[in-house]
Order: C-alpha cells, then sequence, then structure tokens
C-alpha cells in the first residue's frame, strides 16, 4: 500500500496537466520536463510596454521580471531556465516556461501586474518524480 501515493503522484505527473482550483491553477508536471506557468489578462491588453513580476512562494524569491522589453530572471534556481513568450505579450500573455524543471521548483507562484490595479494571478506548480522501476516488494 506504501506504493500507492506514489504511483498515483507518478500517474498525474506524466500526465502534464493543469487545471484551475478556486482562483489559482494548478500545473503538474514530471521532473525534468518543461512547465508552462498561465498568466493572461482576460482583457488580452497589449503589455508590450507593461511590468509583470514572477514571485515564487512566501519569500518572495524573484523567477522572472519583465519591465518594458527589458527581462532578467537574477536567482540562481531560476537563472538560465526561464524564459516569456514574447510573441504574445501583444495578448495580455504574461506566461514563462520554467525549462527541465527540479523538485525544488514545487511551490507557489504570483504573477503580478504592479501597475494594472495590483493583478495578481497564482499559480502551483507540483513537480513529480518518475518511478523507472517499481523495485522488490
Amino acid at each position: 500500500m506504501e506504493l500507492l501515493p506514489l504511483v498515483c503522484l507518478c500517474l498525474l505527473s506524466c500526465s502534464g496537466e493543469t487545471s484551475a482550483a478556486g482562483d489559482g491553477v494548478k500545473v503538474v508536471v514530471k521532473e525534468d520536463d518543461d512547465a508552462v506557468l498561465p498568466c493572461s489578462l482576460s482583457t488580452k491588453e497589449d503589455i508590450t510596454g507593461k511590468t509583470f513580476d514572477w514571485r515564487k512562494d512566501e519569500s518572495r524569491q524573484e523567477v522572472f521580471f519583465y519591465d518594458s522589453g527589458i527581462f532578467r530572471s537574477e536567482d540562481e534556481q531560476f537563472r538560465g531556465r526561464v524564459s516569456h513568450f514574447q510573441d504574445q505579450l501583444k495578448n495580455g500573455n504574461a506566461s514563462i516556461k520554467i525549462r527541465k524543471t527540479k523538485m525544488a521548483d514545487s511551490g507557489n507562484y504570483s504573477c503580478i501586474f504592479p501597475r494594472l490595479q495590483r493583478q495578481t494571478f497564482n499559480i502551483e506548480l507540483v513537480v513529480g518524480q518518475v518511478l523507472t522501476s517499481w523495485g522488490s516488494f
């Protein structure tokens, strides 16, 4: 019975699913896969000249910062692995992609538009391990 929770996590992780829960979104991926964290304005307003900021967890760890065409990812955990969809900014899409996810990437993320009535979107990322063998019982 101890394997049942692990098998369930593996099945969920392998699907790479996204689900809405309350006012937040849950993204589930397996380790080493890419994860897209969604964040789009319902107005589809062009945000090319706007500011948005992606933060992780209560510590407010900076994941990605964009300001009128200038962007950065200064945190060591995410440097070189996070990108945005430049061609989608004109449609109000501030989603980001985290490449080669790690277990440490799991957590709660916020996409914040500080100058647009302080709009905030919440996303939970769950990164699960994939079982490669059943091992011994």
